[in-house]
């Protein structure tokens, strides 16, 4: 006996192989950004540094910077938690001033909580690499504004906690490798992640989904024809 194809198997097939196609060109376009953002890491340091001695309206992400005659202030808090090599601990994020802006900054991991400040009279330089602060992802941790329990970077958050308009910007502080007290971090948009394999992993799974279909089908054709 004839039967009607079962439109819900191929609809099944359908969707799951454009699902797995979507997910590979994903992973491919992030191999594109990352490895892009990598280059631009390894040819930024110390040595290409940008000299400033004020806040640029638009400055490309990942560009190292000094920056001259930064006042300190004393707004800061810890984001947790976070792990370097191993430790868990926290990141501190500060405030500092320059030419009368407010900046974030990231002056690096610490494993425990320090609440010593600083001499904001004073000027220093301070030198660092320099990203856009990106928008929080759906599945970060919301930040803890009542009990001041910090996870997520999000701008709008530390503009209420410390009532001042800030930059865009935050700078991740580098520092001489003789201060033990803070571990140097840098961004996350640099990564070690190799998503092209994660590409190649999609788009194989979405070819083996598409032979089973197949196969299936010329099998099993003649029944429903």
């Amino acid at each position: 006996m004839k039967r009607n194809f079962p439109l819900a198997l191929y609809l099944s097939f359908s969707v799951s192989i454009f699902l797995l196609l979507v997910l590979g060109t994903w992973q491919l376009n992030k191999n594109f950004v990352v490895n892009k953002n990598n280059k631009n890491f390894k040819n930024r340091n110390q040595e290409n540094a940008l000299i400033l001695f004020s806040l640029p309206d638009k400055i490309e992400d990942l560009t190292y910077v000094k920056f001259s005659k930064v006042n300190l202030t004393n707004n800061f808090l810890y984001l947790e938690p976070r792990t370097f090599k191993g430790q868990v601990g926290y990141h501190k994020i500060s405030v500092i001033q320059i030419d009368g802006k407010y900046l974030l900054m990231n002056e690096g991991f610490i494993t425990a909580k320090e609440f010593i400040y600083n001499n904001i009279k004073k000027k220093y330089e301070i030198e660092g690499y320099i990203i856009t602060i990106p928008e929080p992802k759906f599945f970060e941790l919301k930040n803890d504004i009542k009990n001041k329990v910090w996870y997520t970077l999000n701008l709008e958050d530390f503009e209420k906690e410390f009532d001042l308009k800030l930059s865009k910007y935050i700078l991740y502080q580098q520092r001489d490798k003789k201060d033990n007290k803070f571990k140097s971090v840098v961004p996350n948009l640099v990564s070690n992640v190799n998503h092209l394999n994660y590409a190649l992993t999609w788009y194989l799974l979405s070819i083996a989904l598409f032979v089973v279909f197949f196969l299936f089908y010329m099998k099993n054709h003649k029944k429903y024809e």
